[in-house]
């Protein structure tokens, strides 16, 4: 029995072998009562995102309460195209001179650095993030982000994307290895994916719940019978996916096409 397509559509934070969560770290010195002209530039920045994020988690909540899995997909297809393919290829000298119309020198500071990440010239501004909090900078609309910044967000959960597909591969094949079977990795993939961000499991194909349940109630897992090694197989499907997730909407193959509505 094969493996559902799935197994190669999802992200998550890696430490060494094994996921953890990442958060932003809001540490202050030890002088008390600073006064404001002494505030850190990075305290102000994360006092400035953390408004951002949570106007953002609302608009989040409010969409999600409205679409439906297989509209959440499409959206989500949209979003993907502009921050990752040809929209954002077209329009990228327009995103790289763009700053936001504000005063704060932290969002100003921000979104330059953004647009240097997307340029090859410096770190992503978001790495120090959590993935939940990627996801409602990469998702959000609103003109809050810029589109470099929402860039920025996207390229970091992808890289971590890849991270835990390498990591969850080695460690069902292990599994395998010394028993025949799989069933740690698939509860771990599981889950995983329940804890995803709602637009992010909508971009998941299929029941996926049902195939990986379905995988489970086998007595062995029959593993098919590869010309390359479990983890090299993954990793070829997961370059695919990533070139057919930045096409188009109306082209897109795997992460473009509504995945089937289960609620």
């Amino acid at each position: 029995m094969q493996f559902p397509n799935s197994i190669g559509f999802a992200k998550v934070e890696i430490a060494g072998a094994v996921p953890v969560r990442r958060t932003i770290s809001n540490e202050t010195g030890s002088s008390p009562l600073k006064p404001e002209t002494e505030e850190k530039p990075e305290d102000s920045e994360i006092s400035s995102l953390s408004r951002q994020l949570s106007a953002a988690a609302r608009r989040a909540a409010a969409r999600e309460s409205q679409f439906s899995r297989s509209e959440l997909s499409a959206l989500a297809a949209r979003i993907l195209d502009k921050l990752t393919g040809a929209s954002y290829s077209f329009s990228k000298s327009s995103y790289d001179e763009f700053l936001p119309d504000t005063d704060d020198i932290e969002l100003l500071d921000r979104a330059r650095r953004a647009t240097d990440f997307s340029n090859g010239r410096g770190p992503n501004p978001f790495e120090g993030l959590s993935t939940d909090q990627l996801s409602l900078i990469t998702y959000d609309e609103s003109g809050d982000f810029t589109v470099n910044e929402r860039r920025a967000a996207r390229l970091e959960l992808a890289s971590r994307r890849s991270e835990w597909q390498s990591y969850i591969t080695h460690k069902m094949e292990g599994e395998r290895q010394r028993t025949g079977r799989a069933e740690q990795g698939i509860y771990e993939i599981i889950d995983y994916y329940k804890a995803l961000p709602r637009i992010e499991e909508a971009q998941i194909q299929g029941n996926w719940e049902a195939d990986y349940m379905m995988l489970l109630s086998q007595y062995e897992l029959e593993w098919p019978a590869f010309n390359t090694s479990l983890i090299e197989m993954v990793a070829n499907e997961w370059t695919q996916q990533n070139a057919s997730s930045y096409v188009p909407v109306e082209f897109a193959d795997e992460v473009g096409k509504p995945a089937e509505d289960n609620g």
